[in-house]
């Protein structure tokens, strides 16, 4: 075991995934999708959503609904908007995760493709305030395409579209890394330690 320890090849390799495993790990932070400047505006009954375009490949990676007092819970969606589809839903408390305004509840990861059209949509209802967006902050690896709502008491993706934007739902994500980042990686790997072997073949 000792003479496994003091390989130096065994100590680069452990060293090199170490330091790859950190990297990957701060690549993959869960990011924000939506970041507005919010004023109190009152109540109703429908359904807020917020369509957008993923740049890039991402993995959405909790669902959340704006911290309204949450006298009942709310019920958020993600859905691909070109067949209407419920990718992934869960019902927001007030004692789900609180993180800069929002509070969000862990999915199953679902992956979005970058250039396709999806939508995360919270349902609103007459107990809890809404709030208006006076700005809105959006996410570098997102397109907004804008707000759309209904009146509709539960879940539904919304198609009617509007100028200012009610929260409302949002979500978190991470960016899925590129294969080719992956190979680089793999590769460099095995060039290095190749010479590791090399060098300690003409130490012997």
């Amino acid at each position: 075991m000792k003479k496994l320890v003091n390989n130096p090849t065994i100590r680069a390799v452990v060293v090199a995934i170490g330091l790859s495993t950190g990297i990957l790990s701060v690549a993959k932070a869960d990011t924000i999708a939506f970041s507005p400047t919010l004023s109190l505006n009152g109540s109703g009954v429908g359904n807020d959503g917020f369509f957008f375009t993923p740049t890039t490949a991402i993995s959405v990676t909790s669902l959340g609904y704006v911290d309204c007092g949450f006298s009942v819970g709310h019920d958020v969606g993600l859905y691909d908007v070109s067949t209407s589809t419920l990718l992934a839903s869960t019902t927001v408390t007030g004692s789900s995760t609180l993180d800069s305004g929002f509070r969000y509840d862990l999915i199953t990861p679902v992956s979005l493709t970058a250039g396709n059209e999806y939508a995360v949509v919270g349902t609103q209802v007459t107990a809890d305030s809404n709030w208006t967006a006076g700005s809105l902050g959006v996410a570098a690896e997102i397109t907004f395409n804008g707000y759309f709502y209904d009146y509709n008491p539960t879940l539904d993706l919304p198609a009617t579209p509007y100028g200012t934007a009610y929260f409302g739902p949002n979500f978190q994500y991470v960016v899925v890394p590129e294969p080719t980042s992956v190979g680089c990686f793999l590769l460099g790997l095995g060039v290095f330690v190749c010479f590791q072997r090399l060098k300690i073949g003409r130490q012997i």
